[in-house]
């Protein structure tokens, strides 16, 4: 059975559903910039995280909570822990902390490097979690 050419013409130039196509075009982009915007706020807020536990972990040998002529596998351990007990923005077990002395113009460090895995919530942003990754010079000497 053929359809009239008026009937085709007419149902051409309707704009019903018209809104709906227009919606579906713009909201599948705002929905992936929003949760994008979300997943790297998230990021920001680890590595943030991060540097609040190893300011706080900096803070106890500065104050001499910890010791600053302590061996260097006792310090590595208690400045392992005090991050690990201020570290709130994901699993503390997951964190890799290194504890090195360095020696600059005359001046003792112990050098807290910490490194964090930190994998996406959204599948596709990225294969395989990235670290972030910071370090604090402490002056010992």
């Amino acid at each position: 059975m053929k359809m009239p050419v008026r009937t085709l013409h007419r149902a051409w130039r309707s704009q019903s559903g018209a809104t709906a196509v227009e919606f579906a075009l713009v909201c599948l982009p705002l929905f992936l910039l929003v949760l994008g915007v979300i997943e790297f706020g998230r990021a920001f807020y680890v590595r943030n995280d991060l540097s609040y536990a190893a300011d706080v972990a900096a803070r106890q040998v500065l104050i001499g909570k910890i010791a600053r002529d302590a061996p260097d596998s006792e310090a590595q351990t208690k400045l392992a822990s005090a991050v690990r007990d201020n570290f709130d923005g994901g699993d503390p077990g997951l964190l890799e902390i290194a504890v090195t002395k360095q020696t600059v113009d005359g001046i003792d460090f112990r050098v807290l490097s910490i490194r964090y895995p930190f994998a996406f919530f959204l599948p596709g942003l990225a294969e395989a979690p990235f670290s972030l990754a910071l370090s604090r010079r402490i002056p010992i000497g």
